[in-house]
């Protein structure tokens, strides 16, 4: 199972880097919340955060980043590649 999934990690990752260019990212591995046993269950995953936007005033004064693409839009264009 962890060949798969670094497989499909390093599938993604390239598929992103043909798209952008390269572009420097972040990936984030979300696992269940430590602090919360009561939790039956947990669907972990990751996240890949290409670094493509310059920050203007929103970003600054919010400290959040906005996406203007919708996700199933990225999707279908990196399946295509």
């Amino acid at each position: 199972m962890c060949a798969q999934l670094g497989s499909l990690l390093k599938d993604s990752i390239t598929r992103v880097n043909k798209a952008l260019n390269y572009p420097p990212y972040n990936y984030m591995i979300h696992t269940a919340p430590s602090k919360s046993p009561d939790i039956p269950f947990f669907h972990w995953h990751i996240e890949i955060l290409p670094r493509v936007k310059s920050i203007a005033g929103f970003e600054w004064g919010s400290g959040f980043y906005i996406n203007p693409t919708l996700p199933e839009e990225s999707a279908e264009y990196l399946r295509g590649l």
